[in-house]
């Protein structure tokens, strides 16, 4: 039986099933021996904004992921004295994302099969902060194009693609995809350039991951706009 089945990671195992730049990506993000973790609960801060013309708003929040199937995210937001809840979650191919101000007056609710499509996105996109999500035993499936990483990933039978862009020493600097969104002319979904850029990183525990990062819709267009910056607070790992 091998570490991988036993639940350590063993960069010599894995070698076999993985292109060489996505072991260096790996080996990186999770130090050898180290116990496989199947769930993170994280805690960040920063400031996140819904469109390009609306204002920043300074927030908290905490986040769960199981690898490969679901992420819970509840957050408190303020502008000035009014403070907003979001409880965002994807599970088992559904998905809700609820807004809320002072914590009772409804905002927003939106669910069914658009906002799931578009947390399937998500789901891997928050994986960098549970990188052992993308180990072959999770489902995940790797190529590389010259200097790019590709890795593909079956969320509840859809295949989400992500490209990744390295450093020389296997920091993931770059994450990007096409993701399915409402950020459009006339508010319908469709498939969005998204990207998120690593700014530092931090090792919590068995794991180095980013710690600073921001994100955008419509990137690499004349479109592109930095909706969310965050700092990670905390990492908790378990198996």
């Amino acid at each position: 039986m091998s570490s991988l089945s036993q639940g350590t990671f063993d960069p010599e195992t894995l070698a076999k099933r993985v292109p060489p730049t996505a072991l260096q990506y790996l080996i990186h993000a999770i130090r050898p021996g180290a116990t496989l973790a199947r769930r993170a609960e994280i805690t960040f801060q920063g400031f996140v904004r819904l469109k390009p013309r609306l204002p920043w708003l300074s927030f908290r929040g905490r986040e769960t992921i199981e690898a490969g199937r679901s992420f819970h995210v509840r957050a408190r937001a303020s502008l000035g004295p009014l403070l907003v809840t979001t409880r965002d979650g994807y599970e088992q191919g559904a998905a809700t994302a609820q807004v809320r101000l002072f914590g009772l007056i409804p905002v927003m609710d939106r669910y069914g099969a658009d906002v799931a499509r578009s947390s399937r996105g998500r789901l891997v996109v928050e994986s960098t902060w549970l990188p052992s999500s993308f180990l072959p035993q999770f489902g995940a499936h790797w190529s590389e194009e010259g200097s790019l990483l590709h890795l593909t990933m079956p969320i509840d039978n859809e295949d989400v693609r992500v490209r990744m862009r390295l450093e020389s020493d296997g920091l993931l600097r770059e994450l990007s995809l096409q993701r399915w969104s409402d950020l459009t002319d006339d508010g319908s979904y469709a498939w969005i350039p998204f990207a998120a850029h690593t700014e530092a990183e931090r090792t919590f525990g068995d794991y180095t991951v980013p710690s600073r990062l921001r994100a955008s819709w419509w990137a690499g267009t004349d479109r592109e706009f930095e909706f969310f910056r965050t700092e990670v607070d905390t990492i908790h790992y378990s198996p």
